[in-house]
């Protein structure tokens, strides 16, 4: 039998999206699911859209509106009651077979630390207008991971035991805190991502991971690049020169 599964999602006041994404989880191949569904902000029209789920939702609330996702993703996995973490943005989409693939290879290969896989670009009305292929292969996943994030947060899977023995999303890492995150559990286990299109990611103007990256957080993730290089064999300064191209890449793209 596939493990269960604890889908979290963070959510500011007033999602679009909310209603969507939840049913989307709703339409799950795999049964065994709960949801937690974090509110950065209390908001009756989310309350309303979670209330669609019955009991198979609980809902939590940040300490105080707009904590950030970081805060958010800790709660909902501090209070998940099962193993395995899907996480997932609350405007994104689950593929209907999402939940069983991805449960279904962390309990065949329990050396894996996180699976992610591809998704499909889909604008505000859900309309498909393109894809979002990385590189799959646990070498290839870990060796992009030190020059740039090449996984989608609404794709992975994880394991709860693991994610809070590294102590989660750190919040100083503002709009890296996933990237930071991975960074660590690839320094700790191996990773893959699946080449299925197992999510919906929604593109529009108001995404949250829009905006600058630039700050003092980048050195942060410069420490975990360094764990992880240390594990698959990458030194220092290998590590430094893939770091330094990741930044002139921000640079140039004015994300600051």
């Amino acid at each position: 039998m596939t493990s269960p599964v604890s889908v979290v999602i963070p959510c500011a006041p007033k999602a679009e999206y909310l209603g969507e994404t939840l049913r989307s989880v709703a339409a799950q191949t795999h049964d065994a699911w709960e949801v937690v569904l974090v509110l950065d902000g209390d908001c009756e029209q989310n309350r309303a859209a979670a209330a669609e789920l019955g009991d198979r939702i609980t809902v939590e609330l940040t300490p105080k509106p707009r904590s950030g996702p970081a805060v958010g993703r800790n709660i909902g996995m501090a209070a998940a009651r099962h193993d395995l973490i899907a996480f997932l943005d609350a405007d994104d989409l689950c593929a209907p077979e999402r939940l069983a693939v991805q449960a279904a290879l962390l309990d065949e290969r329990p050396d894996l630390g996180l699976v992610g896989a591809w998704s499909t670009k889909i604008d505000p009305s859900g309309e498909q207008v393109g894809v979002a292929h990385s590189v799959t292969g646990e070498d290839k996943v870990a060796r992009t991971m030190l020059v740039f994030n090449c996984l989608t947060t609404s794709t992975i899977m994880t394991r709860k035991v693991l994610a809070e023995k590294l102590g989660g999303f750190d919040p100083r890492c503002v709009r890296l805190e996933d990237y930071d995150l991975w960074l660590r559990i690839l320094a700790e286990a191996p990773g893959d991502v699946l080449p299925q299109e197992l999510l919906g990611y929604r593109v529009h103007p108001e995404q949250y991971s829009r905006g600058g990256l630039l700050g003092p957080q980048t050195a942060l993730i410069r420490k975990s690049k360094l764990k992880l290089g240390k594990r698959i064999g990458v030194g220092p300064v290998g590590v430094a020169a893939r770091h330094l191209a990741w930044l002139g890449v921000q640079v140039a793209n004015r994300r600051w």
